[in-house]
Parts: structure tokens; C-alpha cells; sequence
């Protein structure tokens, strides 16, 4: 029996990995939704959404429900990045343009984090190096505690972490645009007890990738390394596709 070779091993836990988010949200939101009060089945929601070798998904919905486009387009609810205005750690203005004809990953962190954050930047940190020399590939990652979180804290934060500023830029700016960005968007928030809704955030272990069209394209957990293993392969698959129209 010949060996599995390391690049199709690689492919095929990237296949599975979406497969099992596609499961997933079957079993989470499923029972909830897939039947509006009439009792007939919601024909947009396509939870049976069939995974394509080599092809990564497009999300869309508040649940970011993973789907693969089999006729060559996509229609306008697919999930991209919204508008926002930031700061980075070199006090430059950073708004959502910064992301257009770039494939990026996105995190959420903040600078005193003792918790999940370490791990994330340390797992993000093999991505920096990984793509160093290709200039289309960044990573964005937002301060979720912006009033702390200056650009002079950033950049001494940055520093001290070896984050290259020209490939990792770290926004802070307005607490609310953040929240209501992470949250609307990218669903970043952690449901937990006692917490503000408007004053308190616990984000979550997840990270995004958003290809040049600032379109969702991957879901991660950005705290286990094997996850960011996967992600880091298919940022190749990225590099190497055509981007689609919408509808």
C-alpha cells in the first residue's frame, strides 16, 4: 500500500474540517429553524450544502452558514468584512479598503490578555512567518479594550511580540464601532453570565479568513494549532483561485 502523501493528507483534514462545520450547524441551529411556523421548510436555508475538494466555502447568514457556489456565482447575501475606521500601532488610519486584493486573517485580542490571547498570537505568529515574503497575505487583529489599547500601547505590545508591523496590524478606535463590528460581523462575542452587553466583551477563540474580495472564506479555532495548520494550507488554495462575481 503506497503512503498517503503529506499534501493530500493535509487536503483531506481540510475537507473534513468544513465538513464537520457543515454537521455542526445542522445539529446546532437545525431543529430551531429548519421549519418556519407554517411547518414547511425554509428555502433558504441550505444546511446540506455539499463540501468540494480543493474549493473553500463562502458563509452567509447571522449563524455564518458555510456554502460552496456550484454555478459560478454568488448570490449577495454572502458574508464580507463591513466598513469600519480604525488605528493602527503605527497611528495610521486603517479602514476596510486595507483589506481589498489581500487575503487576511482577522483576530480579536487585547494587550493585558492573560487568557486565550497568548496562544492565538503565538498560533498567528507561525502564519507571519510562514507567509513573511508574500505580500499578499496579512493579518488584522483588533483590541477589544481600545481605551487602554492606544497605538503607542500596541506598538510597544507588537514589539515585545515580534509582530512585524508591515504584515500584522493591530486596530484600536472607538469601543463601540469595534464591538458592534465584532459582533455583527464576525460573531465574535462570548455568551456568558454577568456581562455588559454594551461595556463588556469576552471574544472568542476564533479567527477568519477573508480572501481579496473581503468575502469570509474559513473559520478557525485560532487557539489549537492544528486548526491554524489547516488555515495556513488553505491560504495556498486562496492564492491560487479566481475570485467570483456576485449575482
Amino acid at each position: 500500500m503506497k503512503p498517503i502523501k503529506k499534501q493530500s493528507f493535509v487536503r483531506m483534514k481540510s475537507f473534513f474540517h468544513y465538513s464537520a462545520l457543515i454537521i455542526f450547524t445542522l445539529i446546532l441551529f437545525g431543529c430551531d429553524s429548519w421549519e418556519q411556523e407554517s411547518g414547511k421548510k425554509d428555502s433558504s436555508l441550505t444546511f446540506f450544502a455539499k463540501p468540494e475538494k480543493d474549493k473553500l466555502p463562502y458563509f452567509r447568514g447571522k449563524d455564518l452558514e458555510a456554502f460552496w457556489s456550484e454555478q459560478g456565482d454568488l448570490p449577495e447575501e454572502v458574508r464580507m468584512v463591513d466598513a469600519f475606521s480604525f488605528q493602527n500601532q503605527l497611528d495610521q488610519n486603517i479602514k476596510e479598503t486595507h483589506l481589498k486584493d489581500k487575503i487576511t486573517i482577522v483576530s480579536f485580542f487585547f494587550a493585558k490578555c492573560h487568557g486565550i490571547c497568548p496562544s492565538i498570537i503565538r498560533n498567528l505568529k507561525f502564519v507571519q512567518s510562514a507567509y513573511g515574503k508574500e505580500p499578499k497575505v496579512q493579518i488584522v487583529s483588533y483590541s477589544v479594550t481600545p481605551d487602554l489599547d492606544t497605538p503607542f500601547e500596541l506598538k510597544k505590545f507588537g514589539e515585545e511580540k515580534g509582530i512585524w508591523p508591515q504584515k500584522w496590524s493591530l486596530l484600536t478606535g472607538d469601543r463601540e464601532k469595534i464591538f458592534r463590528l465584532a459582533r455583527n460581523t464576525f460573531q465574535a462575542d462570548t455568551n456568558t453570565t454577568n456581562k455588559d452587553s454594551v461595556k463588556d466583551f469576552v471574544h472568542s477563540e476564533q479567527i477568519f479568513l477573508i480572501d481579496e474580495n473581503l468575502r469570509f472564506r474559513g473559520i478557525y479555532n485560532g487557539n489549537r494549532g492544528e486548526s491554524v495548520k489547516i488555515m495556513i494550507d488553505d491560504i495556498k488554495l486562496l492564492l491560487k483561485e479566481k475570485p467570483l462575481p456576485l449575482n
